[in-house]
Parts: structure tokens; C-alpha cells; sequence
């Protein structure tokens, strides 16, 4: 277990953490048994001679969980709803590796719907339900307590804005809650983490609480990337620049560095008005690296260029490098201690479920492998990546 005090260095799609829960985040759930009989034998309606209809993809079972179903439509739809653009990108540097990945992915999805139908049947048994309300209260309050805090519509806003659906993302948040409930329910009061335990891992782990060199600050980015693919990559480069120096001397003519941030930047770190929160020396690419370390506090940077385009940086913060006292790190140590506990407890509680549940596939499918060994919530999106 690796512990880290501080804030993240970048989080520029994900909000990871609600709950450690054995699924991928996605949308939907079971449907139970299919179409009925009526359904099946309902005529069909005569389309328009001007607009002939397709003819409609015969769903398929995947799997049966105690008489329930998991259809390929579920799956596809959270493929389309969560990791299409992913995809797409995987696609345009290698079909083969995309069809590969793609696989993987039916078959992990098929893992989590299946995990999903056993908690979503112990949850009803145990009456435990999740509102609207519940969901936005959480997330508010989990966005709140990161470094730099994002209110609900600056979180919409960065995963849209990184190709997610944010409304799939709220329904993964949705389940991860009600899992979570789940789970302290079952078995939240017989974990226990003391003192000793927190002070023993601490001098066990001391080198984990050393803390590098920091520094916090904000950018403004003028992309370099043409987004229509037909631009001429150069012409785009020499206007990115033009408007890069026109943003640079508004900022040093005293303008506002955040407003500015916020109506000129190409990053998605410009709904919190640039701020990139604080990170180490080997987190940002080395020109950026170079620049916001050589820069004291509050001094604004000429134009810095990376892959990513132009950048103009501002430092608001700088720490230098210490040890993290006892004292100030075992609450974070008891609380990742704890959840470290809950997750194992998640483990074999999800593999007793499973043990115990009748699950059959059809015969032209070949059951994918259980994967007990990662309770781990698998995020669509990087949630660090590095500008």
C-alpha cells in the first residue's frame, strides 16, 4: 500500500473513490429473462416506403445470475456510453490492438454485470436504496475535499470535455454508493484500525512519508493540436501562438490569471481557473517541469511550449522537501488501513456470492474467467493525466 499526503497532482477526468467495489463503472444493470412471449410475437411496426428500417440486432444472452439475465445490449451500451472514445482512439493507431482491447473489455464487463446482479439482489433483500438526492449530496461532498475542490458542474464539465457521458458516470457513482452501503451493512462495524496499527505501519513505512520538493500551480494552454483533421498542422501552430502571446500580455498587464484561464485555455484544468494543484518534480512533462520550478512564488512564466501547445504558468505555491510527522499523517494512515481491510472484506464477500449463486452461459459463449483478485473500480478515463 502506497500512502501519500498531499493533494492529487492532476485530476483531469476522474472522480475516483466513492467506493473500492469489485465492477467496472458503466450503465444499465439486469434485466430479468428477456422479452416475454407477447413481446417477442408483437408484430412489427411497417415502416415508411421513403425510409425502410434496418433490420433490428437480435440481442443475446451473455449470462443467467439466479434466473436473471445480462444481455449483449448491456454490454454494448456501456461500451457506447463509457469507453467508445477510448476506443476510437485505440482504433486509429491500430485496428488490431482496439479489436483486442475491445474483447478484453466485453468480457471484464461481463465479470462486473455478473458481480452486479448478485449485490443489486442483496441490496434489494436488505431494503438498501440510493436517491438522486443521496448521489449529488456524496459527490458534492467528495469534490469538495479534493485539492483543488470542483463543484458538481466544473466535475460535469472536465468529463465531458475528455469524451465521457456524464450521465453513465453518474450512474456508476450511483451503484458504487449503494455497494458501499451494501457492504458497511453487512460487515462496516467489525473493522477496526488503532492507533498502534496506524504508528506500526508508519515506522515500517517511513520513506513513504517523505515528502519531495512541490510546487502548486495554474496554466493557461493554447493547444498546438489542430482539431479538424484537414487544418494544416503549421497555420495552426502560427495562430496558437499569435493568441498565446495576446493572453500572455493581458496576464501581465494584470489581468485576471483565472478568468483568463477559464475563457482561454485548452485544458480541461480551466473550470477551476487553471489551478493544476500541486505535484512533485517527474509528474509534468519536462519543459513544463523546468519552467514552474524555476519560478518563484507568484511569478507568471513567458510562453513555455510542449506537445501540448503553449502554456503560460503561474506558481502560487512552493514546498520544499520534508518529512511528514506521525501526528499529522495517521488519520490518512487509519483511513487507508481501513479501506484496505473493507476491501479485502468486499473480496470474499462478492466470492462467497458467487460460490453460492447459480450462473450458467450460453453454450456458443465461453464463461469468462472470475477475476476475484482486483476489487478495484476501473475509471473509463486516465484520472492523472500528465499537461
Amino acid at each position: 500500500m502506497k500512502i501519500t499526503i498531499g493533494g492529487p497532482i492532476c485530476r483531469s477526468c476522474a472522480l475516483i473513490g466513492l467506493a473500492a467495489v469489485l465492477l467496472l463503472a458503466g450503465s444499465l444493470g439486469c434485466q430479468k429473462k428477456g422479452p416475454t412471449a407477447a413481446e417477442k410475437n408483437a408484430p412489427a411496426p411497417v415502416p415508411a416506403p421513403s425510409a425502410p428500417a434496418a433490420p433490428a440486432k437480435e440481442d443475446k444472452v451473455v449470462a443467467t445470475v439466479n434466473g436473471t439475465n445480462i444481455m449483449e445490449s448491456q454490454i454494448q451500451s456501456r461500451i457506447d456510453g463509457e469507453y467508445k472514445p477510448m476506443l476510437a482512439k485505440d482504433a486509429a493507431q491500430s485496428p488490431e490492438l482496439a479489436a483486442q482491447k475491445e474483447k478484453m473489455l466485453r468480457q471484464a464487463l461481463t465479470n462486473s454485470l455478473i458481480v452486479e446482479c448478485l449485490l443489486n439482489e442483496e441490496a434489494r433483500k436488505a431494503k438498501i436504496e440510493v436517491t438522486d438526492a443521496d448521489l449529488t449530496a456524496e459527490m458534492t461532498k467528495r469534490l469538495a475535499a479534493m485539492s483543488p475542490p470542483l463543484t458538481l458542474e466544473q466535475y460535469q464539465q472536465i468529463v465531458e470535455a475528455q469524451g465521457g457521458n456524464f450521465d453513465a458516470t453518474k450512474r456508476g457513482h450511483l451503484r458504487e454508493l449503494k455497494y458501499n452501503r451494501l457492504f458497511e451493512a453487512k460487515f462496516g462495524g467489525t473493522i477496526t484500525v488503532t492507533e498502534a496499527d496506524a504508528k506500526k505501519y508508519y515506522d515500517e513505512n517511513i520513506k513513504e512519508f517523505q515528502v519531495p520538493e512541490q510546487v502548486r500551480a495554474s496554466h493557461i494552454l493554447i493547444s498546438t493540436r489542430p482539431t479538424d483533421p484537414n487544418a494544416d498542422p503549421n497555420q495552426f501552430k502560427v495562430r496558437a501562438k499569435v493568441k498565446a502571446e495576446e493572453v500572455l500580455k493581458k496576464v501581465k498587464d494584470g489581468g485576471d490569471f483565472a478568468a483568463l484561464a477559464k475563457e482561454n485555455s485548452d485544458c480541461p484544468s480551466k473550470a477551476q481557473g487553471g489551478d493544476l494543484g500541486s505535484f512533485p518534480r517527474g509528474q509534468m512533462v519536462k519543459p513544463f517541469e523546468d519552467a514552474a520550478f524555476a519560478l518563484k512564488v507568484g511569478q507568471i512564466s513567458d510562453l513555455v511550449e510542449t506537445q501540448f501547445g503553449y502554456h503560460i504558468i503561474k506558481v502560487t505555491e512552493h514546498q520544499d522537501p520534508n518529512q511528514t510527522p506521525f501526528e499529522k499523517a495517521k488519520a490518512q494512515i487509519a483511513e487507508e488501513l481501513t479501506q484496505q481491510k473493507k476491501t479485502e472484506a468486499a473480496r470474499k464477500y462478492v466470492d462467497s456470492l458467487r460460490q453460492n449463486a447459480k450462473i450458467s452461459f450460453p453454450s456458443s459463449l465461453a464463461a469468462p474467467a472470475p477475476q476475484p483478485s482486483q476489487p478495484i473500480l476501473v475509471a473509463p478515463a486516465d484520472a492523472n493525466s500528465k499537461k
